[in-house]
């Protein structure tokens, strides 16, 4: 297997999730992150294949299995915004894993029982969708949508404050909806009103 910069970086976030150690884990996410956000701008490509969404996933992944938080919060934070970036700039296999990594943190989260990341997840999970559609990527943003309706329904028979979180899984597929009908995606916008029925 082809060591990259971004598979080299993996075990020592893996590491600092073991030790429980948040700043050493916070580095190493922001520094995929700043990869992630450098390939798919089109700044770099020697060393980096693209895998930044993948071990940043990992990582979340990881953080949320020892509940810590704030190396969720991190992860998906920068998930965000390295879809983001890959909307901007044509990489819809990658909006698509961003949606797709970013559902699986979240379904996680929802274990954790820690309403503050499962909000930062879905919206960033929006912002990945609003910019898809921003750039004409209709099928990406009903990935998305798609992605937080399932993100909604891992949620449903949680206890307390989860409950009151329904109304925000409405809004943000209404958001990518209303966004799609502007930007005349017309299935986009179909999408979100027959998923915001079901709420």
């Amino acid at each position: 297997m082809l060591l990259t910069e971004e598979i080299l970086l993996l075990e020592p976030g893996l590491e600092a999730v073991r030790a429980r150690e948040e700043a050493r884990l916070f580095r190493v996410i922001d520094e995929l992150g700043e990869l992630g956000m450098r390939f798919y701008s089109g700044r770099l490509s020697q060393g980096v294949t693209g895998e930044t969404i993948a071990c940043i996933k990992s990582l979340g992944m990881a953080a949320a299995e020892e509940n810590m938080t704030d190396g969720v919060l991190n992860a998906a934070a920068s998930l965000g915004l390295i879809g983001q970036e890959a909307a901007r700039n044509g990489a819809n296999e990658a909006v698509l894993e961003t949606a797709l990594a970013l559902k699986a943190l979240g379904e996680k989260t929802a274990d954790m029982e820690t309403i503050f990341s499962l909000r930062l997840i879905a919206i960033s999970l929006k912002e990945v969708g609003k910019e898809a559609v921003r750039q004409g990527m209709e099928k990406e943003a009903i990935k998305s949508q798609f992605c937080l309706k399932e993100l909604h329904n891992s949620c449903i028979g949680s206890e307390n404050e989860f409950e009151t979180f329904n109304e925000d899984f409405f809004s943000l597929i209404r958001d990518i909806g209303r966004c799609a009908a502007d930007a005349g995606l017309e299935k986009a916008a179909i999408n979100a009103a027959a998923l915001m029925e079901d709420f």
